[in-house]
């Protein structure tokens, strides 16, 4: 287990890597946050979900996660007593890598579609786990002597090549056989982003699906392990994040239009969750 902890500002550390990231069955893993760079996390034991957007992606040993900067996701591993949650993970900030790939035209395209596009998919298992495992390990045993951005332009280099021979349309295509209650947890998630910025009823959408409250509850939090109120939730401070970055609304404004009419309980609600103030947030964009 690495004692190396990401900082995700990205300000004085550009490029960073834990490897082999041991998390024991005593503590629960769920995380929903986002934050600035291109992450990656490549999973050697344990199972469990990503939420991106509004999909559900299950990750299992093998499962390569890919998040763009600023998405908001969450990933949640089930831990059974006595096992490990076991993942590699890198994050960049994309920018200081963007003139090293600029010479190799098919990386460099392939580069940028994961930093700018709308993705069909962001978890692939891959087929041939050794490249991966391979690489970290190589990589992982001299990281912390790898300060120079040329030595790290190499090792991700190596690395964007084996994602781009990985990220195929047949691990795409896997998302058609999930099972039926994931499909209606993306339903409910797709009416949640249509509809996050009104006042929500659960009753409004068990008319949608025509299911009971409990049968709806049930499948949502079966397929995603929260709660339909706190997929809500996140999804109402995605948007949120996204308009602090990029616009100057004042928060009673940003309240409005994603559906919370009180400041005090936003601020309190965003800060709990991303980390952050409103106001502290705006500033470090």
């Amino acid at each position: 287990m690495s004692d190396f902890d990401f900082d995700f500002e990205l300000n004085a550390n550009p490029h960073q890597f834990i490897h082999q990231h041991t998390t024991s069955s005593q503590n629960t893993w769920d995380k929903f946050h986002s934050h600035p760079g291109m992450e990656f996390i490549y999973v050697l034991q344990g199972e469990g979900s990503a939420i991106i957007d509004q999909n559900i992606y299950p990750f299992k040993p093998g499962s390569l996660m890919y998040f763009q900067p600023f998405q908001l996701h969450r990933v949640k591993a089930d831990i059974p007593e006595k096992t490990f949650y076991i993942r590699s993970k890198l994050l960049l900030e994309p920018s200081i890598i963007d003139s090293y790939l600029q010479k190799f035209t098919a990386l460099y395209r392939f580069f940028q579609h994961l930093w700018h596009s709308n993705l069909n998919c962001q978890v692939i298992q891959v087929t041939n786990s050794s490249q991966f495992e391979t690489l970290f390990t190589l990589y992982g045993s001299r990281y912390k002597q790898l300060e120079i951005t040329e030595d790290f332009a190499l090792f991700f280099l190596l690395f964007i090549t084996t994602v781009k021979d990985q990220w195929n349309v047949q691990n795409q295509m896997e998302r058609e056989t999930q099972l039926r209650h994931i499909h209606y947890a993306e339903y409910v998630m797709r009416w949640i982003d249509a509809n996050y910025h009104e006042e929500f009823t659960l009753e409004s959408l068990v008319k949608e699906l025509h299911l009971s409250r409990f049968h709806i509850s049930h499948l949502f939090r079966k397929a995603t392990g929260s709660s339909i109120t706190e997929y809500l939730t996140y999804r109402r401070l995605r948007e949120a994040s996204f308009l602090l970055r990029t616009t100057s609304l004042p928060l009673q404004e940003i309240c409005s239009k994603i559906g919370i009419g009180n400041i005090s309980y936003f601020c309190q609600l965003f800060k709990r969750n991303i980390g952050a103030t409103p106001s502290q947030y705006r500033i470090k964009q």
